[in-house]
């Protein structure tokens, strides 16, 4: 079966010179886009200011408690509702928690871990979907 949508990173230079670029199934796509939302704050894209999450608006340095956690996930699922039409029926959780990293014998940090779930409908099948990713905050890490 045919693989129609573009695996990120974009390389438009073989795109260009005609040469094939990597694709990826539906599923991969769509985790592709929520990924990019989750890590793109409101406004960084020239195109679409809309595009992106109010998690990086947010002050998560001080605040865990749940009127917070509510207001992330609602930003997020306004915009997957928005920018994700290949979705339906989506239902958005988050989750935040501190977690000790140890970078060696003697120098550990606490960070915080945001963890996100987004289950849905995938449109054209009705197949169930989900995503699943954490995040570290203050900076910005993946797992």
């Amino acid at each position: 079966m045919p693989q129609p949508y573009y695996a990120l990173p974009l390389r438009l230079d073989e795109v260009i010179q005609r040469r094939p670029h990597p694709t990826c199934s539906l599923p991969q796509s769509i985790a592709q886009n929520l990924y990019l939302m989750l890590t793109t704050h409101f406004a960084e894209s020239r195109f679409d200011e809309t595009f992106g999450c109010s998690l990086w608006d947010e002050d998560f340095s001080n605040q865990a408690n749940s009127r917070w956690k509510e207001a992330i996930r609602q930003s997020i699922e306004l915009s997957v509702a928005e920018h994700e039409k290949r979705l339906t029926q989506v239902h958005v959780r988050v989750d935040m928690t501190d977690q000790e990293i140890q970078f060696n014998r003697t120098n550990r940090r606490i960070k915080r871990r945001l963890t996100v779930w987004i289950d849905g409908l995938l449109t054209r099948t009705n197949e169930s979907f989900s995503f699943h990713r954490s995040l570290f905050l203050a900076p910005l890490s993946t797992e």
